[in-house]
């Protein structure tokens, strides 16, 4: 990305932070967009219930109310290697009690139920969604689970003793009810461990992008520098989060390694991130519609349906 790019990101990022005392988006938002309050939302008085932007072909989405901050923006780039890269870079705000919720298409019995992505949000009716932590696949293949909470409640607690290196790595990221989030690597801590830290959610796949700002050694270690697809989540502040989706194995992006991509986390204000699933399982989704390309080199459409999704807020039909 353009060096002007990234020194317009860069101090965006530090009024995020909260430096200048109020909520400052990473990207600046269209002039058509209403005022934010100090911490990011729409005020009481706005006049209108909600702010929305779908525009595809500027590369930008957008939803604001008086509890959610979502803002979408595309980006083409070529990066190491000559790679070419189609990303998205999903920024996210919530008020005090909403939070990310894994969905699954059968809770019922979990990873028995198949969906398009795009399907299966617009039966949510959530406003954002996206792939999450292979969790319920692995569940429906019978492989060892990892340690997975779900709004409070232990779902799994079986997983690797040490971080491994191959896909998953079962690594993890809790969120906190103060909003906050951490990694932790395979191993270090157990599903009791963490509800006795109220600990509400986990997703578990790896390896660890940021801990503390700092990019994770198996990250380091080059083990995972082929270009694939890539999902990550990570939050730069309590209730403050980006999702970073970018494409590959398609003819307009080659997909990337993690070093990059764990670099692009940091350099947007994260400090704790974390590898979800990737690969064709790469989903995102915005009302109801699918953001990223479903194509591939062999171009299939939606060449891999989903058993669940890590969503956020819902619209009406």
């Amino acid at each position: 990305m353009r060096a002007a790019a990234f020194c317009m990101v860069f101090l965006l990022v530090s009024a995020a932070r909260g430096e200048t005392g109020s909520f400052q988006p990473l990207y600046p938002l269209r002039d058509s967009a209403p005022a934010l309050t100090a911490e990011g939302f729409l005020a009481p008085d706005a006049g209108e219930a909600y702010y929305l932007l779908i525009d595809a072909e500027g590369g930008e989405w957008a939803y604001i109310d008086q509890t959610l901050f979502i803002h979408i923006r595309s980006f083409r780039d070529v990066v190491e290697k000559n790679r070419t890269l189609v990303l998205y870079e999903t920024e996210v705000k919530v008020a005090p009690g909403m939070k990310f919720t894994t969905q699954f298409t059968y809770p019922e019995q979990i990873g028995r139920r198949f969906l398009w992505a795009e399907d299966f949000a617009k039966e949510l009716g959530s406003i954002l969604a996206f792939s999450d932590d292979f969790y319920a696949f692995r569940v429906y293949l019978k492989r060892m689970p990892g340690v997975i909470i779900h709004n409070g409640e232990v779902l799994a607690n079986k997983s690797l003793k040490k971080p491994h290196y191959t896909l998953p790595t079962y690594d993890l990221i809790a969120l906190y009810p103060d909003g906050s989030m951490k990694t932790f690597l395979a191993g270090s801590v157990d599903a009791e461990e963490l509800i006795a830290q109220n600990v509400t959610d986990t997703w578990c796949f790896g390896p660890v992008l940021l801990s503390g700002g700092e990019i994770g050694q198996q990250v380091l270690n080059k083990v995972f520098e082929y270009a694939n697809p890539r999902q990550t989540i990570g939050m730069i502040a309590p209730y403050h989060y980006l999702v970073l989706t970018i494409e590959g194995r398609n003819k307009r992006s080659d997909g990337v390694g993690l070093i990059w991509t764990a670099e692009r986390m940091r350099e947007l204000g994260c400090t704790e991130a974390l590898n979800l699933d990737g690969g064709g399982s790469v989903k995102l989704v915005f009302m109801g519609e699918l953001v990223n390309s479903n194509l591939t080199y062999n171009n299939k459409k939606n060449d891999r349906t989903v058993n669940s999704l890590i969503t956020l807020g819902t619209y009406t039909h």
